[in-house]
């Protein structure tokens, strides 16, 4: 865990994965086959010394226009007017200026031999979700939690129980995560949508945001105390405890049951509190 103060117990360090990790954090959605070609385009560029930033701007604006795109969203699970929205987010992102612009140029650096961090040159769309994630206002921050919450008590136990000890690969967290956004009523996967779309502009336009250690520090004293209460009202606390403690040997069941409690005890922080919480938790 990043900047974590050395008075934090052992298992708040232990759940870090999950915090700073952000398990649940794989991109709704964007997990659609329609991600990968995008990667794949940028693949094929990368030898292509004529291509141009516009070039590459009109290409993604063309990518979800394929047939296959609403096939494999159908795949899994995505239908009727639930359809129609995964299929129009995809146009959106891919089709806005900003997101766009910034997945150009970072195509555009890894062809001209820039040395390019890891997490913007690969997963694109979802690395620019990540480093806009924090600059959310608070509504729209707490909103997108809720949604994450959603989705981790959709997923089967064994399921989450991977999840919250990242030991889920990522093509499995992708699929299981997009399936539960799939069930998403209608009006809550639009505003989670519009979420994320604004997330990605932020990303793209502000960047990582920096912190300091003192802030981190405070934020995490308040994620502590909040999950600290939270469990103390459970009959079975000291297990609790000891699921945190041991969060790579427990089984699934109580890996599970440690990751909804937490991310319970974090979503009933209020105001600023609230506010700082997520945003440690969303710093990539």
């Amino acid at each position: 865990m990043r900047h974590i103060s050395t008075n934090l117990p052992a298992f708040l360090r232990a759940f870090s994965p999950l915090m700073l990790g952000r398990a649940l954090l794989c991109a709704v959605v964007l997990s659609a086959p329609w991600q990968g070609a995008v990667a794949a385009q940028a693949a094929q560029t990368q030898g292509a010394a004529t291509v141009s930033r516009a070039d590459l701007i009109r290409l993604l604006g063309r990518m979800h226009e394929e047939e296959t795109v609403r096939a494999d969203l159908r795949k899994l699970g995505f239908k009727g007017e639930n359809l129609e929205l995964a299929v129009q987010h995809a146009a959106n992102m891919l089709r806005d200026p900003v997101i766009a612009g910034y997945i150009a140029d970072r195509v555009l650096q890894v062809q001209s031999g820039a040395q390019v961090p890891i997490g913007r040159a690969q997963g694109l769309l979802w690395g620019v979700i990540d480093q806009g994630l924090p600059h959310l206002p608070l509504r729209d921050l707490r909103y997108y939690y809720l949604v994450e919450q959603a989705v981790l008590g959709a997923m089967p136990v064994h399921i989450c129980g991977q999840a919250v000890r990242s030991t889920l690969p990522p093509d499995r967290m992708a699929d299981v995560t997009a399936r539960a956004a799939a069930r998403l009523n209608t009006a809550g996967l639009r505003n989670y949508y519009r979420i994320q779309l604004r997330a990605a502009q932020l990303g793209a336009q502000r960047g990582t945001l920096t912190t300091t250690p003192k802030r981190a520090a405070a934020a995490e004293a308040l994620i502590f105390t909040a999950l600290a209460r939270h469990i103390a009202a459970e009959p079975d606390a000291a297990q609790i405890m000891d699921s945190f403690a041991r969060l790579d040997r427990v089984n699934n069941t109580r890996a599970c049951r440690a990751g909804q409690l937490f991310i319970a005890a974090v979503l009933k922080l209020e105001g600023r509190d609230l506010h700082e919480a997520l945003i440690q938790l969303s710093l990539p």
